[in-house]
């Protein structure tokens, strides 16, 4: 029982080392996934609305619809926040003693993953 792992990680309580978590591909997956949410919401929040010069109202650039840019902010916000989450999650999760928890921990990053295939009809 000395390889025995629950959820993806070994024995709880061992020593965090840096370089071997960045080297991780899940870890390095998901500093790409914050750094792109952080271009879209920056790019859609800074040049996301325009306004003509006859024109003294701003408006969304996808259209004319208000609500693509909303979208568009609320996704990059969204994938910005769990991003960092997750990867405060991935540098805690080895500390998790218990199963259950673990199991929380892996069930919670696999539905926001959206890894669950949808219900067809």
């Amino acid at each position: 029982m000395d390889g025995f792992q629950a959820y993806g990680a070994g024995k709880a309580g061992g020593t965090f080392d840096p370089l071997t978590f960045i080297r991780q591909p899940q870890t390095i997956i998901r500093i790409l996934c914050w750094l792109f949410s952080i271009v879209i919401l920056g790019c859609v929040a800074n040049e996301g609305y325009i306004n003509r010069p006859d024109e003294v109202e701003e408006y969304c650039i996808f259209n004319r619809n208000q609500n693509a840019c909303n979208y568009a902010i609320a996704m990059g916000t969204l994938g910005f926040l769990c991003s960092a989450g997750f990867l405060a999650l991935d540098v805690y999760f080895p500390q998790i003693s218990g199963v259950k928890d673990r199991k929380k921990a892996v069930m919670l990053d696999i539905g926001v993953s959206g890894e669950i295939p949808p219900i067809r009809f």
